[in-house]
């Protein structure tokens, strides 16, 4: 009984190396077939895109541009990108694109086009502005972002109906960002003749309008200006144009009136306005009528902190925080 064990072991070993006696499997060969073939998609295949390499350049269907590199533009009233469709993404990728004397706008979209996105770069030296998207047909749905606009003659951005301008810095233009209709947000207007303008419908918010030679905001009717930062504009630092408009929030320091209305039925609230050359807050005449005025701090320029209000507007009771109890008092200092 004792050698039934080892006769069973050494059975299974030996049919090992008996090709017999074994069930073990035959092997393949071990050489790969070739080299290894890619198994990522390429950036085209995920998002075919369609490189811009000079201007003047014009696109004129549907898809995704970049531009390679820095670009210069020719004069000769030259643009430098016509967009002559809708559903386009023009990526600056980083890059310039730079006018010279003589040239006409940078981006220009030539129609009554819809979902256009332009972003991510610098625009800067063009003889008729930076970014035109004003058109009588009205383009729509438009977004313009992370732009870098500076040094051109007439607007930096120009916009209308439904679009957007976000996180863009426009410096030394003629009018830096204007928009009718649509939504400024995150941006910053210096150095340029008026920084930042609201032709109607337009919702103006958490923006920089500073040292610009004229005024700082101008909005027309229908617009809300809220969360702004504005400095140092010799002429008004927001001005209410029109009528039924909403500023709300917004600091006012070192401009010539810090809010200027010329319109009716606005709502001035919770402003900080200070140091102001001419006056506080401050309506342009009687003609302008149903003005509410309410929970402002208005400090430096005394008794014209609230300067020619008139009795056909509603401004709240004037006074100091310790002694004003009422819910809608502005405080003057």
């Amino acid at each position: 009984m004792k050698t039934g064990v080892p006769i069973i072991v050494a059975a299974l070993f030996l049919s090992t190396f008996n090709p017999r006696l074994s069930t073990a499997f035959a092997q393949g060969t071990l050489t790969p077939p070739g080299a290894p073939a890619p198994t990522m998609k390429s950036l085209d295949q995920i998002e075919a895109r369609t490189p811009i390499s000079s201007l003047p350049y014009t696109i004129s269907s549907g898809g995704s541009y970049y531009v390679t590199t820095n670009l210069t533009g020719l004069g000769g009233s030259s643009k430098g990108v016509t967009i002559s469709s809708g559903n386009v993404t023009l990526d600056l990728n980083g890059f310039a694109l730079l006018g010279v004397p003589g040239s006409a706008e940078c981006v220009f979209i030539s129609g009554s086009y819809t979902n256009i996105t332009v972003r991510n770069g610098t625009i800067s030296g063009w003889g008729n502005g930076g970014v035109n998207a004003y058109f009588t047909g009205v383009p729509r749905n438009l977004v313009f972002e992370r732009l870098t606009i500076s040094g051109n003659s007439g607007f930096g951005i120009i916009s209308q109906g439904p679009n957007i301008i976000r996180d863009c810095l426009s410096q030394n233009n003629g009018t830096g960002i204007a928009s009718y209709g649509g939504i400024i947000s995150g941006c910053v207007a210096r150095d340029n003749t008026i920084g930042i303008v609201a032709y109607g419908s337009c919702l103006v918010r958490d923006c920089q309008a500073a040292f610009n030679s004229s005024g700082g905001i101008s909005l027309f009717d229908n617009s809300t200006v809220s969360g702004c930062n504005v400095l140092g504009n010799p002429s008004s630092g927001i001005s209410a144009q029109g009528n039924g408009s909403r500023i709300s929030g917004n600091n006012c320091y070192s401009n010539n009136s810090g809010i200027f209305i010329s319109g009716s039925n606005n709502r001035i609230e919770d402003n900080q306005v200070a140091a102001s050359v001419v006056a506080g807050i401050q309506v342009a005449g009687p003609q302008y009528t149903n003005n509410v005025i309410i929970r402002n701090t208005v400090s430096g320029n005394g008794a014209n902190n609230f300067n020619n209000i008139g009795a056909n507007n509603d401004l709240g009771p004037v006074g100091n925080a310790a002694t004003n109890s009422s819910p809608w008092a502005n405080i003057s200092h």
